[in-house]
């Protein structure tokens, strides 16, 4: 043959192996199997349930329970894959993808075989908002916060709380980060003890959200935490956030006690009751914090241990009438005192006490006994009301003057009493006796009396004699 044959044929014999080759090539988007694979091809689509778009890049992974194999669907929501085992069986598909719910179904698959998937319909999953379908920003809700109450500085408890915000849009669902706006914190009302936000504003997140963090200052009370932002102009703004700032530790110039009060008539009764108050402040003159504990206990008679303060630093208990009767070495017979104890920051006892009164059966005197009034005159006279002990007589008792007499005479002065709340004093009292008739001369016996009722017993007392 001549050497310029030689060339064309060559490069015939080159062109049909180029041509061999390109008929045996693999489009790996569409795998095959061959006689030597123990494997099944599972294909199928996945698109969106509402719209019936197909879905790109969702996930797609195939389980017999022990071989797991993963995939993406293609721009056409399709996936093609090679699935190697042994014998016939069931398998597993799962489909993920970013803001939707993931869906599951099982195939019979038959070794070196096609296995057709029917179609995966994917819900939208618009609370997580992941594959960001929300409008824009139109409304501010709360959706946590850390703590209800907290409290003030230096008080023991949690000093600062968080409150994090969600963000929707007109229809509800919460924005994304495509979405996303800054948001402001401002507060709604404030208790004034430089309590502070941070920070004052933020842009939300991913997830719709927008948090702020609250810091107590010195005082107690209520405070509004309220989240604002601008939209096209517009202001959105959120309800007000109620944080309730509780107080601190006891502070012993704060701690105070009193009983409802002051002179009960309960010398002589048993199983009588009163009331004995503590009010707890903290060292910033704030209620202390709820449920504070107040020890309580008497030099008389019987108290309820202990208490627990309420929101406002109050905690009282019951004050029972009974042995041992009240003897104060210092003030005497029916005085006692109710001693209340805490403990304070530096974990030492406070003390504070209140004195109270238990007063007896009631004696009345009065002077002078004897009446002698001329005509057209007038007579003084004082009269004394305590119990046995010489102490006051409780709060509700009465002492009344009266006359019984033919003549013209009048009593004026201290002759009606309705005794306060004391321990001391308000034991004497005055009171005159008139002639009311100077121009006329009627001599008469007349007798004055002096009447004590009341919760304490009754007693009185007389004078007697004449008016010219």
């Amino acid at each position: 043959m001549k050497k310029k044959y030689i060339l064309p044929i060559l490069l015939l014999f080159f062109l049909a192996f180029l041509t061999s080759c390109d008929t045996t090539k693999e489009d790996p988007t569409n795998p095959a199997l061959d006689d030597s694979t123990n494997a099944v091809i599972v294909e199928g689509k996945v698109v969106a349930a509402e719209s019936g778009d197909n879905l790109s890049g969702a996930i797609i992974k195939i389980s017999d329970g022990s071989i797991v194999k993963g995939a993406t669907t293609d721009a056409e929501g399709k996936y093609s894959v090679i699935f190697e085992m042994e014998n016939d069986r069931d398998l597993t598909i799962v489909v993920f993808k970013a803001g939707y719910f993931q869906d599951t179904t099982s195939v019979f698959a038959i070794v070196n075989s096609t296995v057709s998937v029917p179609l995966f319909q994917l819900q939208r999953d618009e609370s997580s908002n992941a594959g960001n379908f929300s409008g824009k920003a139109a409304s501010i809700y709360i959706s946590s916060q850390s703590a209800e109450f907290i409290g003030v500085k230096e008080s023991g408890s949690v000093e600062s709380a968080l409150v994090v915000f969600e963000i929707m849009d007109s229809s509800g669902v919460v924005i994304g980060e495509n979405n996303a706006i800054e948001v402001s914190f401002r507060f709604g009302s404030t208790t004034g003890g430089g309590e502070y936000l941070y920070p004052s504003s933020i842009m939300s997140n991913a997830l719709g959200k927008a948090a702020v963090s609250m810091n107590t200052g010195t005082k107690a009370g209520v405070a509004q935490i309220i989240a604002a932002a601008v939209v096209d102009g517009k202001p959105i703004t959120s309800k007000p956030v109620n944080i309730t700032i509780h107080g601190g530790f006891p502070d012993e110039a704060h701690f105070s006690i009193a009983s409802d009060k002051l002179n009960y008539p309960y010398y002589h009764w048993l199983g009588k009751k009163g009331t004995i108050t503590v009010l707890v402040g903290d060292k910033y003159s704030n209620p202390v914090r709820p449920e504070t504990a107040v020890d309580f206990n008497s030099d008389a008679a019987v108290v309820t241990g202990s208490a627990l303060t309420n929101e406002f630093g109050l905690a009282s208990v019951t004050l029972v009438s009974g042995d041992p009767k009240p003897n104060d070495p210092v003030y005497g017979p029916g005085f006692f005192f109710v001693h209340a104890t805490t403990i304070n920051e530096s974990e030492s006892i406070i003390e504070t006490d209140t004195r109270v009164l238990f007063s007896g059966a009631p004696i009345v005197t009065i002077s002078p006994t004897t009446i002698d009034i001329a005509n057209g005159s007038f007579q003084s006279f004082t009269y004394r009301v305590t119990d046995e002990f010489g102490n006051p007589l409780a709060s509700s008792n009465s002492y009344t003057v009266s006359l019984d007499t033919g003549g013209d005479a009048e009593a004026a002065g201290d002759i009606n009493i309705n005794m306060p709340d004391v321990q001391v004093g308000n034991t004497d009292f005055y009171f005159d006796i008139i002639d009311t008739k100077a121009d006329a001369v009627n001599p008469s016996a007349i007798t004055v009396f002096v009447k004590v009722t009341g919760p304490n017993g009754i007693a009185t007392a007389s004078a007697k004699g004449i008016t010219r």
